[in-house]
């Protein structure tokens, strides 16, 4: 168990670095890929609802230190995403690459879906603008995410289905 969570973090650190370095040499058009939420993506279907809240409370809480936004307003999406994410336990179902990917792009929507309604409700705006943004900046954001988290995505799958024949 202890290892499960030395591992989970090292993962987290790792790709919090990466996300903070790496990812804006990589934007194509300006459009960034989220590897936070895809990893957290990933152990919300791992480990199941609970741990993905907590880990998208702290991980939200974390890029709110880091970033001009609303205090609060990362961490109550990324704790809404983890929930939403880990609904979908693999424990509780099994999960195929296709519907798994469309989860994750769904996944994008939630925690867009909520950090735009908070920053629209903040700003005075009329929520009617959340559904364009959903398509405009976060439908490719999530595309991109995805391009990247197809190999983990299949390898998981591959491995769970040789293991599963033995």
């Amino acid at each position: 168990m202890i290892k499960r969570i030395f591992t989970w973090a090292g993962v987290f650190v790792a790709t919090f670095l990466l996300q903070t370095t790496l990812v804006s040499h990589i934007s194509i058009m300006g459009v960034k890929p989220d590897l936070l939420l895809v990893v957290l993506f990933f152990l919300a279907t791992k480990i199941g609802i609970m741990p993905a809240v907590f880990v998208g409370f702290f991980l939200g809480l974390a890029q709110d230190l880091y970033s001009p936004s609303i205090l609060g307003q990362n961490a109550l999406s990324n704790t809404i995403a983890g929930f939403f994410a880990g609904l979908f336990n693999e424990r509780v179902m099994r999960l195929d690459p296709i519907f798994q990917s469309i989860l994750l792009v769904l996944t994008f929507m939630v925690n867009d879906g909520v950090f735009i309604a908070v920053q629209v409700m903040k700003s005075g705006g009329s929520l009617h603008t959340v559904i364009p943004e959903l398509f405009t900046m976060t439908l490719p954001r999530a595309l991109y995410s995805l391009l990247i988290a197809v190999l983990p995505i299949v390898w998981q799958f591959l491995f769970q289905a040789a293991t599963t024949k033995r």
